[in-house]
């Protein structure tokens, strides 16, 4: 760098490249200018927007960062978990209403978890007592459930449904709402549920029904059911039926109505504002000393599929209980049966003391009152019959045993009444006869303080009239609405037509599913002519038989009117081995159906039909088949 003992102040300075002045002076070019220009690179290498997006990607790294670890640490501590305890669900509205007013409910949700319900949806189950009002947004599945939908219930979302309609039902009846919402998350697999429920009770009904039984009853006597109902509201009412749930050992007898099904329901139909009616039952009551007898009556609407709407209720007991007397009586062997004009009812009458001491003076009645019964023609073994009072008396005169019927004597009566043989029909409310039989048996000894005024202990059988139905079968050659052609007396190998005549008349009862039916011969051909048109009538082309529809009967027709007729032709080509001979045209007809009254099935036959028509029965014309 120097030599030793060299004059270093007087030396003179050396140019270098890294001498600031020279490098100042010369300018640049140097190291220093060099550094300059690389300090200034480096400040300004990043512009504004650059360092901004910097900043804010950083702030969202942060952020991203930040809540995985809150996310992490939540599910940790349980905070995200579904709970379906945090599903709150319940329904408002009031619990006590009247029958037939409007109402309102309210079905309220919330979600209190941190997760979505998925799919959400109401199912709204209910009794059919309630029918809820038209809605848009409520979907009616039955007459039990409606659906409401929901979609989606945000985290810590919230709503309310309302749902209004009236009740139908009894006084005091209790029904149920049950709604239940069902929905989906993505914490469980399948569909989660929550339900809750409101009890009803229905305060008042508009419709009235009440039910009048006696207090007491003997055993084996006959009593009498009063069942009234009545509507005092407002609106009206359609479908109504009256059910009776009968006491084991009662005997149904006979109703003010026949019953519209069995012997226990009844079809009352609309039931207006204001209207009402009086139902009345009689029957026969089995049962030992201070048996309890309880009758149920329900007065409701079919809601279908086994359902039913109640409006009313009533129920009524009887106590019974046994007299030292007793009298009991059948008719050809039943308390109930169904007879026909021209039958002879035998009566069967047996009495007995079954107490512990002996009365006297006894006397039994049988009192018959009914426009069929034959009075002119009753032939009495023993006893009186009374024109005015239409009853048969038997006093000591009559059967020593009544002047003293000391405990355990006992009797039988035997007696046969005639039916006549046709009963007067003047318009269409004479129908449904019924003969009504009350035998009675009374001592001055004796007094039933506990049975009211009467003194008298009564066994009743009531026997209904089935319907006389009366079945025209006929063939004709000449009838005024279908020609008929061909040789009379016939010949072997040409075609004669006839005209067969079905008629059919009914007397006292409505009937139902009537049906004429008969077998063509083989030989008989069908001819597709028949009068009236819009009859139901068809012939089985197979197996040859010609089917009469009719349906329904009214009774008094062919009475009061003309009878139901039903024309249709038919035609026979002798073979020349049927030549000399009577010919069978149309084998036995017989007509069957129901009677409404008596529910008896009736089925009539007659005999074959032949090429001995009546109506030639007088003439010289014979309808033997001869050969030509």
């Amino acid at each position: 760098m120097y030599k030793p003992g060299s004059d270093l102040e007087n030396r003179e300075h050396g140019q270098s490249v890294y001498d600031l002045n020279e490098a100042n002076l010369k300018g640049g070019g140097g190291f220093v200018a060099q550094k300059a220009d690389w300090d200034k690179s480096q400040t300004n290498w990043l512009d504004a927007n650059k360092r901004k997006a910097i900043i804010i990607g950083a702030i969202v790294l942060g952020s991203v960062m930040i809540l995985s670890m809150l996310f992490i640490l939540m599910n940790k501590l349980g905070i995200l978990a579904f709970s379906k305890d945090k599903v709150l669900f319940s329904i408002e509205g009031a619990d006590l209403v009247k029958s037939s007013e409007d109402v309102e409910y309210t079905i309220k949700y919330k979600n209190k978890n941190m997760v979505f319900l998925n799919d959400a949806e109401i199912e709204f189950n209910h009794s059919e007592n309630f029918y809820p009002n038209q809605d848009d947004n409520i979907i009616e599945v039955d007459n039990r459930i409606s659906k409401i939908d929901i979609g989606r219930v945000y985290p810590f979302g919230s709503g309310e449904i309302k749902i209004s309609g009236k009740f139908y039902g009894s006084e005091n009846y209790m029904v149920y709402l049950q709604p239940t919402m069902k929905y989906q998350t993505s914490k469980t697999s399948g569909t989660q549920e929550v339900s809750a429920q409101l009890g009803v009770k229905i305060t008042d009904s508009p419709i009235k029904l009440e039910l009048s039984a006696p207090k007491e009853a003997l055993s084996d006597s006959t009593i009498e059911y009063v069942i009234s109902y009545e509507n005092d509201g407002s609106g009206d009412f359609d479908g109504l039926e009256i059910r009776l749930e009968y006491p084991e050992g009662f005997y149904f007898q006979s109703g003010s109505v026949s019953p519209s099904q069995g012997n226990n329901i009844w079809s009352i139909g609309n039931l207006t504002s204001g209207s009402g009616g009086t139902l009345k039952i009689e029957g026969r009551v089995e049962g030992a000393q201070y048996d309890i007898k309880p009758l149920k009556v329900t007065l409701y609407k079919s809601g279908g599929e086994s359902t039913e709407i109640v409006y009313a209720k009533a129920e009524s007991v009887t106590k019974v209980v046994t007299s030292p007397l007793l009298i009991i009586h059948k008719l050809n062997g039943k308390t109930s049966a169904n007879v026909n004009l021209g039958d002879k009812l035998d009566y069967e009458i047996n009495y007995a003391n079954h107490g512990e001491i002996g009365f006297k003076d006894v006397i039994i009645k049988l009192k018959l009152d009914s426009p069929a019964i034959d009075y002119e023609n009753i032939d009495l073994r023993s006893g009186f019959y009374s024109s005015q009072t239409k009853d048969i008396m038997w006093k000591a005169a009559d059967i020593p045993g009544l002047q003293k019927l000391n405990p355990g004597d006992s009797g039988k009566i035997e007696l046969t009444i005639p039916l006549k043989n046709r009963i007067d029909i003047n318009s269409k409310d004479d129908k449904n006869f019924v003969i009504e039989s009350v035998a009675t048996i009374d001592s001055s000894d004796i007094d039933y303080r506990s049975l009211g005024e009467s003194k008298s202990i009564s066994s009743t059988v009531i026997g209904k009239l089935n319907s006389k139905v009366i079945f025209e079968n006929e063939i004709f050659y000449n009838d005024d609405d279908i020609r008929n052609s061909g040789p009379i007396p016939q010949k072997v190998g040409e075609e004669t037509t006839y005209t067969v005549v079905w008629k059919v008349s009914n007397v006292s009862n409505d009937l139902s599913n009537v049906k004429v039916s008969a077998f063509l011969p083989t030989w008989v051909q069908w001819k597709d002519k028949t009068s009236p048109q819009g009859e139901d009538i068809k012939f089985n082309e197979r197996t040859h038989e010609v089917i009469w529809n009719i349906g329904k009967v009214e009774n008094a027709k062919g009475i009061l009117n003309d009878p139901k007729t039903v024309k249709f032709q038919i035609g026979f080509e002798p073979e020349v081995n049927q030549a000399g001979k009577i010919v069978d045209l149309l084998y036995e007809a017989s007509i069957s159906g129901d009677d409404d009254f008596t529910n008896n099935r009736f089925d009539i036959k007659t005999d074959n039909r032949t090429t001995s028509l009546k109506e030639f029965e007088n003439s010289e014309i014979t309808s033997i088949i001869i050969t030509n």
